[in-house]
């Protein structure tokens, strides 16, 4: 199979929007979860692969902050302000996090191949 220039570009515009998404959870939350938006709504058509590891970005992104926010408070409901609260809580978005950012590194390997995101299939 030859080398192509092409498909070389195509990989370095996907692995971006991992980078970004990486950086949302590692580094720069709101700054990166911003651009991270911003290339799921505004990567064009003739990236598909780009496209679709912006999108997966952006969802994984929501869907993170979304079941730590409900874990704590479902938490909160059942403990009340009690030690038990808060060692749910912690570990609950220890857990949470620790299992996106592995995500992340996955879906990092994906663009580094050239392969779209396993997760979420139906976005893409």
């Amino acid at each position: 199979m030859r080398y192509s220039a092409n498909r070389k570009d195509e990989v370095e515009g996907a692995i971006m929007p991992v980078v970004w998404y990486l950086l949302n959870l590692l580094a720069l939350p709101i700054i990166s979860f911003a651009v991270l938006v911003w290339m799921a709504m505004n990567t064009d058509q003739s990236r598909p692969l780009r496209r679709a590891h912006a999108r997966a970005g952006a969802c994984m992104s929501v869907l993170g902050a979304f079941l730590i926010i409900s874990g704590v408070a479902v938490s909160w409901a059942i403990y009340g302000n009690t030690g038990q609260f808060w060692t749910a809580a912690i570990v609950w978005a220890i857990v949470l996090h620790t299992s996106f950012v592995l995500w992340g590194m996955i879906a990092l390997a994906q663009a580094i191949g050239g392969k779209p995101p396993y997760f979420p299939r139906r976005l893409m």
